[in-house]
């Protein structure tokens, strides 16, 4: 038997409230005649459905306390009032009530308004209940989360404040995932915003960018949710900055590899020598480990135009460049591939010997 709570100041509309209400087979727990006592009668007790008059005495009128009971205690409230002003209602409207009955009112008349105000609010607290579980999941999820809804990134968990680089949801949310990503990925991502038609989203990488616009690689899991009831995107992002430099930085090596003649010296952005080859140690051959070593303090074993090097590091460029080292013997002529870190900046060179001229020979 569901139970009810009759708000009404009059006593005798208020008796035949409850004369209806007992005919239905609803079970009155309570008769108020303010609002104070209605939310503190729906704390102790519970009920399931409120019938509410508007105009109550004390602080509060029905409008008040039914909005007030519907955000603490979560309890469908229908309002009986004979006041049909356009101000009334409106308010009752927007306090997102689940009935206005218009006072005088009948017996079979209440009976259907209760029933559907039940069904209603049962069905809307499954739905919270759903989104607030798939919330939890995605706030607990083992990877980066957001939700997009026409565009706009709508939610995310804490991964994926991380990965963007703030602690704040406010910096991000309300905002154009667009502004995040990099111009040259925006096709894409408005191509996978715009399919209304696929079943499944393959798997796409973008590059995105931090709320501080630094640039970051991410791989992207895409599928089509419910959010408040709209259709929307769920993102799983997955940073792959790092495996896309090391990639990258692999496809040089083999490049180098399968084009060098076989010595090869690494040199960081401070000039320094990161690591070289016993072919490369052969034509320079120092009487010292040169790794750690500035590669202007090596001369007359090693000698490499600074304003040379300093462009390569400076220019954004992911060809190889040519370089000259003169040793004592010879004058090797290389090609030098930028090895850029997960950031995308130019963190080493890798410098691969092309030809060596003996100085015997030059003419």
């Amino acid at each position: 038997m569901r139970k009810v709570l009759v708000v009404e100041d009059d006593r005798f509309i208020s008796a035949i409230f409850s004369l209806f209400l007992k005919d239905l087979g609803f079970d009155i727990i309570g008769r108020c005649k303010d609002g104070v006592a209605a939310l503190e009668e729906c704390k102790s007790n519970r009920p399931d459905i409120v019938l509410m008059d508007i105009h109550l005495e004390g602080d509060l009128d029905g409008i008040q306390a039914a909005e007030h009971i519907q955000r603490e205690c979560e309890v469908p409230v229908i309002f009986v009032s004979s006041d049909t002003s356009h101000d009334v209602v409106e308010r009752a409207v927007f306090s997102n009530s689940y009935g206005y009955l218009v006072k005088p009112i009948t017996k079979k008349e209440l009976g259907i308004t209760m029933e559907l105000a039940y069904y209603k609010h049962k069905a809307d607290v499954d739905q919270k209940r759903r989104e607030q579980s798939f919330r939890n999941y995605i706030s607990k999820a083992p990877i980066a989360m957001t939700i997009v809804q026409d565009g706009m990134i709508r939610y995310l968990n804490n991964l994926a404040l991380d990965l963007f680089k703030t602690h704040y949801m406010e910096d991000i949310v309300g905002t154009s995932l667009v502004d995040f990503v990099d111009d040259e990925f925006v096709p894409m991502l408005e191509s996978v915003l715009a399919d209304d038609f696929s079943e499944e989203i393959e798997p796409f990488h973008l590059q995105i960018k931090t709320f501080h616009q630094k640039p970051l690689k991410v791989m992207v899991h895409a599928s089509r949710i419910l959010f408040n009831q709209r259709p929307a995107f769920q993102f799983g992002l997955v940073e792959i900055s790092g495996f896309m430099a090391c990639v990258d930085e692999l496809k040089k090596w083999r490049e180098a590899a399968l084009t060098g003649a076989g010595p090869v010296l690494v040199i960081n952005r401070l000039f320094e020598v990161v690591d070289y080859n016993p072919a490369f140690r052969e034509y320079v051959n120092p009487a010292f480990d040169m790794r750690g070593h500035s590669v202007f303090t090596m001369r007359p074993w090693m000698n490499i135009d600074r304003g040379a090097l300093a462009n390569i590091f400076n220019q954004e460029t992911t060809d190889s460049v040519t370089i000259s080292i003169d040793t004592t013997t010879h004058l090797l002529e290389c090609r030098g591939y930028v090895l850029n870190n997960d950031q995308g900046e130019t963190e080493k060179i890798l410098v691969v010997l092309r030809e060596a001229k003996p100085k015997g020979q030059m003419e």
